[in-house]
């Protein structure tokens, strides 16, 4: 591969911790997200992602080179695909594409992908149409309930906690680290748990004090996070409180505001209850 720039070519390709076939997949490149080559081999190439500076090895087949600037628009002025599950479709064949893939020269029907056209019919917006708040953040997050827990996973048959946060606060123009922990240092302080607002970002730490998981503050003293799969659970000052196994799952670390402060006072002050009852041993924080 000729040039030092390159885009995900198929639909997801895995990014993994060392150049082998059978190691970890640490992240995914999505079809069209641009990534600078650090080393381009025969079989695996070492790649920088663009937005986050997350590096892995990715097999070179799954990379498409492109010039500098192909680079810089999917880079600085992408089309995201906006629906879960769609479909580009050339001549001769289909490709599988799936919610935040890049459409390179996208016009609102066509799409230029390397050598071929492609034609586009499901929901998409330019970057700098879609608004930095907390209503369209939110929407976009709860398109993903239910989409099962991946370690590295980055699409709807697998995702995993940093990597749903990343992806959905891409779609309005913030970007953020691909690990919770590098995630946590970004955005502003909340210094009190009752100023959180909807759309802030809650950390969680092990019982070895390390950050390690992350989800998205909603109205009513609710988390949105992976568990298991995308999920919505209560969340007090203590942390994840998961009705379904009857006990905290996650222990609140911090709390970060990505967002500007909303003019909406008491707006995440109604006391969290599940459906019919508040459970004795969870304290609502809102």
């Amino acid at each position: 591969m000729s040039s030092p720039y390159a885009i995900g070519r198929y639909t997801a390709a895995a990014i993994r911790e060392k150049p082998r076939v059978n190691a970890a997949m640490s992240s995914q490149l999505l079809l069209g997200e641009p990534v600078s080559l650090l080393e381009a081999g025969k079989t695996f190439s070492h790649i920088r992602c663009c937005d986050d500076d997350f590096e892995g090895y990715v097999r070179t087949d799954q990379l498409l080179g492109v010039d500098e600037r192909t680079f810089r628009l999917q880079r600085d002025k992408p089309a995201f695909a906006l629906e879960l599950y769609s479909t580009i479709l050339g001549e001769k064949a289909g490709l599988p594409i799936t919610f935040g893939a890049r459409l390179p020269e996208y016009d609102g029907i066509r799409l230029r992908h390397g050598e071929q056209v492609f034609s586009y019919s499901g929901q998409a917006a330019l970057s700098e149409d879609l608004r930095t708040d907390a209503e369209l953040l939110i929407r976009f997050a709860r398109r993903w309930l239910y989409v099962p827990q991946l370690s590295g996973g980055r699409t709807p048959t697998g995702i995993d906690a940093a990597g749903l946060i990343q992806l959905v606060t891409r779609l309005i123009n913030v970007r953020l680290p691909r690990t919770a922990e590098a995630m946590s240092h970004s955005g502003e302080m909340v210094d009190f748990v009752v100023q959180a607002q909807p759309a802030d970002l809650a950390f969680f730490d092990n019982r070895k004090g390390q950050i390690d998981h992350v989800g998205l503050l909603l109205p009513d003293s609710q988390i949105l996070h992976v568990h298991d799969r995308v999920r919505i659970d209560a969340v007090d000052h203590y942390g994840i409180f998961n009705y379904e196994l009857g006990r905290y799952t996650h222990r609140l670390r911090i709390v970060k505001r990505l967002l500007p402060d909303m003019d909406l006072p008491n707006v995440l002050l109604k006391k969290r209850q599940k459906p019919d009852e508040v459970d004795e041993n969870q304290m609502a924080i809102f």
